[in-house]
């Protein structure tokens, strides 16, 4: 899992839970690549990982 930041307002199609902006959310980074894809046609970006990566 990792954590973003919602930089803009929008709803969870899957969970159908209303994120808003300025929320700390995590959800995993496959996740948020897909619903950023979604989004894209509301203009993006919607969300900013916060954490950082772990190296290994």
């Amino acid at each position: 899992m990792a954590n973003y930041k919602v930089l803009k307002e929008f709803r969870d199609k899957e969970t159908k839970e209303l994120y808003t902006a300025g929320k700390e959310i995590e959800m995993t980074v496959k996740r948020a690549e897909e619903a950023e894809k979604n989004l894209a046609k509301f203009g993006g970006p919607f969300l900013e990982r916060t954490d950082k990566k772990q190296s290994r």
